[in-house]
């Protein structure tokens, strides 16, 4: 079988994980280019991960007539992602693309176009909730019936911070308005986080409609399902002087409950990963998944991609599906904008 030649497309701060991820299937896969707008981002990788033989450029239009990259591993802003996804598309290359996917309604709906023009490329994205095993079997249970009739769930992920000052007052234009470059980052119609309303589509099923609101500290959200169940969704800061919230997920179903939990000892960041239990007839099982926890999913990503490519597999987050995630998004951020219940909409005309 012979090897699936990477290109990288943004080299900043995330896209280390990724990097690891190729060189950890070292067997399967080969990163031949290093595209970066800042090219001392690119040329720092090539020194740090040892690629010598792979080439540095700062313009992604290169990669396209490369007969020699095989697939591009997109990690640049959201807002530049659309054109890229497309044009790859169009030149025949495989993608791995960091997420959200459609950074206004019209670009959700022409990336379902692309997706379906283009079904034997395959595209997958870095949702990495989804790459926890443990979140495979979760949803796998409840698509099976295995806890009946889904009624409600609760979903919350968060991250410990400095929460020093958060209340005080801000400077008109605070926030992170460019990138390490320097770069002005233009914002989207959509909530600036992600992970956990993707979770939630993942092992519940497509959301109806959502009331939402967002503080300096998170967002939440109310949530109705499609299949008649209710959800409650939180993505949030914690204090570092106490602990992310231990549990993850609940599911309550007309025949039992799943729930998933961090289990901590000794600090904030001191967990001792990631569990699961199942229970019906008030008896209580966990729920057995190959790796407890997979921190940002690379190693599952990286090797479900390399399946889907190499032997046809099923992506975990495919494109399309992840177009899902990004109407919900945007679905969130106009609940909490206008203030009102909001109707998700999925591929419909916008202009």
């Amino acid at each position: 079988m012979s090897k699936v030649r990477i290109a990288v497309i943004g080299c900043g701060k995330v896209s280390k994980g990724h990097v690891r991820g190729w060189l950890n299937e070292s067997d399967r896969a080969e990163i031949v280019a290093l595209v970066d707008v800042q090219r001392d981002f690119a040329e720092a990788h090539k020194k740090e991960f040892e690629l010598n033989e792979a080439t540095v450029g700062t313009d992604w239009r290169e990669i396209l007539d490369r007969k020699d990259v095989d697939a591009v591993n997109l990690l640049t802003h959201g807002h530049l992602r659309t054109e890229m996804i497309t044009a790859f598309l169009e030149a025949g290359k495989h993608i791995m693309t960091e997420k959200p996917t459609g950074w206004n309604l019209e670009e959700c709906r022409r990336l379902r176009w692309y997706a379906r023009e283009y079904p034997d490329i395959k595209v997958g994205v870095g949702y990495s909730m989804r790459y926890y095993p443990l979140n495979i079997v979760v949803r796998d249970l409840v698509k099976s019936g295995a806890i009946g009739q889904l009624m409600h769930v609760q979903a919350s992920h968060n991250h410990p911070h400095d929460t020093s000052g958060m209340f005080e007052p801000r400077e008109s234009g605070a926030g992170m308005l460019s990138d390490s470059g320097g770069g002005y980052i233009p914002g989207s119609e959509m909530t600036s986080t992600t992970h956990i309303f993707d979770l939630m589509r993942f092992v519940a099923g497509e959301v109806k409609e959502v009331f939402a609101y967002r503080e300096r500290f998170g967002t939440f959200v109310l949530a109705r399902f499609e299949s008649g169940a209710a959800g409650v969704a939180t993505s949030a800061t914690s204090s570092e002087l106490g602990i992310a919230t231990p549990h993850v997920l609940c599911l309550q179903g007309t025949e039992g409950t799943i729930f998933t939990q961090r289990r901590y000892e000794g600090g904030p960041w001191a967990h001792e990963g990631y569990h699961g239990f199942i229970v019906r007839n008030s008896t209580s099982e966990p729920i057995e998944a190959d790796i407890p926890d997979t921190g940002h999913g690379d190693g599952v990503r990286t090797r479900n991609f390399l399946d889907a490519v190499q032997k046809d597999e099923p992506l975990i987050a495919p494109l399309e599906d992840s177009v899902g995630t990004s109407e919900l998004l945007h679905a969130i951020w106009d609940s909490h904008n206008m203030e009102i219940r909001i109707p998700v909409h999925r591929a419909g005309k916008t202009g």
